[in-house]
C-alpha cells in the first residue's frame, strides 16, 4: 500500500454541490414545460441524469437503498442503466448498448453483481440479447446466452443459489389456429423457460407453454396475426420466480394468469386468474381478474404473490387503472384474497412493462414501465412517496420508459480515476468541478495543488476538504491558485480510493469542456500585485510566513487502496 502525507493548506475556496437538485410537485415539470425528459448535465463528464419531479416524500421511504432504473425512449440519447441515491442524484451510469433492460443487484457465489439484458427489443414485444454480470468495480465477467441457438429475451434473467440462472426465451413454432378462426397452421411464438447452469452453460431445465396450454386460452385478439411473417404472440411471458420447493411461478400477459409450475417435471400445478383459473376468489373476484400483468413474485413467506397490475394495454389504454395486488393464497384450500391493492393518487394507467417488489422493511415499490413514474406504498397500500421522472402529460406517449424499477443496497469501486473539469467563470474566477461515476463509498473530497508536477505526494499542498454530496461536487477557487491541481476521493475512514489526473490550468487540456486560456489582458491585474509585492518585500514575506505554518501542523496520513 502506498500512503500519501500532506499538510492541509487552505486559502481563497468556497464550494458548492453542483447538481442541480430535484423538483419538488413542479406543475411546469408536468405540463412538459422543461420538455419530455428533462435532466441534468455535468462539468466534469458528458453523462445526463434524469432530472426527477418529486411529488410526495417521507422519511419512511429513507432505507439507504438506491434506485435502479434502464431509461430509454425517444427524449432520451440512447438506452442506459443508472442508479440513483435517496435524493435523486445520478450514482452510475452504464451505456453503449442497443438498448438495456432489467438492471437488477443479485449475488452470485456469495458476491454481488449487477445484472442487465442487453440486445434487440424491436422483435416482436420481446428481445433478442444476452445476459450480461458486472463486479463491484463494474468490470463486464461474464456473458451470458440462451440454449439452442435461441436469443436471450429481455424479461426475466435470475441467478439461483445453486450458481444457476433461468431466464424467459420466445420462439417461433407452428400451431393449428382454426380456434382462433384461422384456416389452418399458423406462426406464434411461444414462451420458454430455460435454467441453466451458469459456468457450463448446461441445460438444465426448459419448459414450453404451448405444451401445456391452448391457444384458446389467450386473451389477445388474433387479428391479421398468425400468417407468415407475422407471428401472435399468445401467452408473453414476461415474469419467472422459483421457490425453495424448486418450482416456477410464471406470469403470462396474454392469459391473464399467473402459472405455478413443478420444476421436476414441467407440469402445470395450478392457474390463478385468466380462464384456467382453479382458485375460489373470496374478494368478490377482485384476486383473480387481473389483466395483462407483470413482476409476479411470492411474498410473504410464500404465502402472498404480489404483482403489477396493468389492467390495460396498448389496445385498451382506457378501461381501468393499473395498481399493485398483494394476494394471499391458500394452496390447500385453493382460495386466493386479495389484502393489498397499491393504486397510485394519479391514478396512472401502464399500457406495458412495468414492476412490484417487497422492499426489505416491508414497503412496496412499484415502476410504471411505459410511465415515467416510480411509487413507494406502506406494505398496507399507503402512498409514501411518489416520483416523475418524465412529464404526466406525456404519460403513455413511450418518450421515457424504463421496463423495471428496484431498489437495492449497493456498494461500488470503480477502477477509473475520478473526473474533473476546470474553467474560469463570467466573474474570472476558477471553477473546478469533480465527480466518479459509480463510487458509492466516497464521502469526501481533497482538492490539491502544486507548482511542479514532478514531485512526490507528500509535496501537494491541501486546498480545501469538502464533503461529497451528490454526484458532482464544486470547488470555487476564485481567481488565485497554483499550477497544476487534482483531486482525492476519501471513504469515510480517511483512506484514499483514487486520485484524478493532474490539471495544468495553464494548458488547453486541462479542460473537459470547452477551454478558456489564461489571456495576458486577464492576468494583468495579477502581474502588477505580484510586481507589488516584489517591490515591498511581502511576497517574501508570505511565503516565509506559510512555511513557518506549515512546520507547526501535523501532517493528515491518507491511505490509498
Amino acid at each position: 500500500m502506498k500512503f500519501i502525507y500532506s499538510s492541509t493548506f487552505i486559502f481563497f475556496l468556497q464550494h458548492a454541490v453542483a447538481d442541480l437538485g430535484v423538483y419538488h410537485n413542479s406543475p411546469d415539470f408536468d405540463a412538459g414545460n422543461y420538455g419530455a425528459y428533462p435532466i441534468q448535465t455535468y462539468n466534469s463528464t458528458n453523462l445526463v441524469s434524469p432530472r426527477l419531479n418529486v411529488l410526495q416524500s417521507s422519511s419512511e421511504c429513507e432505507d439507504g437503498l438506491y434506485t435502479f432504473l434502464t431509461p430509454r425512449g425517444g427524449a432520451t440519447n440512447e438506452a442506459s442503466a443508472m442508479i440513483l441515491d435517496g435524493d435523486g442524484n445520478m450514482v452510475w451510469k452504464l451505456q453503449g448498448y442497443n438498448q438495456i433492460y432489467n438492471l437488477l443487484v443479485q449475488e452470485y457465489k456469495g458476491e454481488q453483481y449487477l445484472t442487465f439484458w442487453a440486445g434487440n427489443d424491436a422483435v416482436g414485444g420481446h428481445g433478442a440479447g444476452f445476459y450480461y454480470m458486472l463486479d463491484t468495480s463494474y468490470n463486464h465477467v461474464m456473458k451470458i446466452g440462451a440454449v439452442g441457438g435461441l436469443d436471450g429475451d429481455l424479461h426475466e434473467f435470475r441467478i439461483t443459489e445453486q450458481g444457476t440462472a433461468f431466464f424467459t426465451v420466445y420462439e417461433i413454432v407452428q400451431v393449428d389456429l382454426t380456434k382462433l378462426g384461422k384456416s389452418s397452421f399458423g406462426p406464434i411464438w411461444d414462451c420458454l423457460i430455460q435454467e441453466i447452469d451458469i459456468v457450463t452453460g448446461e441445460l438444465l431445465f426448459q419448459w414450453r407453454a404451448a405444451d401445456h396450454f391452448s391457444i384458446a386460452d389467450t386473451y389477445k385478439e388474433i387479428s391479421d396475426r398468425g400468417e407468415p411473417g407475422r407471428e401472435f404472440d399468445w401467452f408473453h411471458m414476461n415474469s419467472i420466480d422459483k421457490d425453495p420447493k424448486g418450482n416456477y411461478l410464471v406470469s403470462s400477459r396474454y392469459l391473464h394468469a399467473i402459472i405455478y409450475i413443478n420444476g421436476r417435471t414441467g407440469e402445470v400445478i395450478w392457474t390463478l386468474g385468466g380462464k384456467k383459473n382453479m382458485f375460489k376468489d373470496l374478494s368478490n373476484g377482485h384476486a383473480t381478474s387481473f389483466a395483462y400483468q407483470h413482476d409476479a413474485r411470492w411474498s410473504d413467506n410464500f404465502t402472498s404473490i404480489t404483482l403489477f397490475n396493468n389492467a390495460v394495454d396498448d389496445e385498451h389504454p382506457r378501461i381501468a387503472v393499473t395498481r399493485g395486488l398483494r394476494i394471499r393464497v391458500d394452496q390447500a384450500e385453493m382460495t386466493a384474497e386479495l389484502v393489498a391493492d397499491y393504486v397510485n393518487p394519479h391514478k396512472i394507467r401502464g399500457i406495458s412493462q412495468g414492476s412490484f417488489q417487497t422492499l426489505p422493511n416491508g414497503n412496496a415499490f412499484m415502476g410504471y414501465g411505459n410511465t415515467a413514474a416510480f411509487t413507494e406504498y406502506s406494505h398496507n397500500g399507503t402512498v409514501l412517496c411518489d416520483t416523475h421522472y418524465g412529464p404526466e402529460s406525456q404519460f403513455g406517449a413511450g418518450h421515457v420508459q424504463s421496463y423495471r424499477i428496484y431498489k437495492y443496497e449497493w456498494y461500488g469501486w470503480p477502477t477509473s480515476d475520478p473526473d474533473v473539469a476546470i474553467f474560469r467563470d463570467d466573474d474570472k474566477g476558477w471553477r473546478l468541478f469533480v465527480s466518479w461515476n459509480g463510487a458509492t463509498e466516497v464521502t469526501e473530497w481533497i482538492l490539491q495543488a502544486t507548482e511542479e508536477l514532478d514531485t512526490d505526494d507528500e509535496d501537494w499542498d491541501d486546498l480545501a476538504s469538502l464533503e461529497r454530496v451528490g454526484f458532482e461536487t464544486e470547488f470555487d477557487l476564485g481567481s488565485s491558485y497554483q499550477r497544476y491541481m487534482r483531486v482525492l476521493g476519501l471513504d469515510s475512514s480517511g483512506r484514499v480510493l483514487g486520485v484524478s489526473d493532474a490539471l495544468d490550468i495553464t494548458q488547453d487540456n486541462a479542460w473537459n469542456l470547452a477551454p478558456l486560456r489564461i489571456e495576458q489582458t486577464e492576468t494583468g491585474w495579477l502581474n502588477i500585485l505580484i510586481g507589488v509585492c516584489g517591490l515591498t518585500g511581502l511576497g517574501v514575506g508570505f511565503r516565509e510566513g506559510l512555511a513557518s505554518w506549515r512546520s507547526r501542523r501535523k501532517p493528515i496520513r491518507l491511505q490509498l487502496v
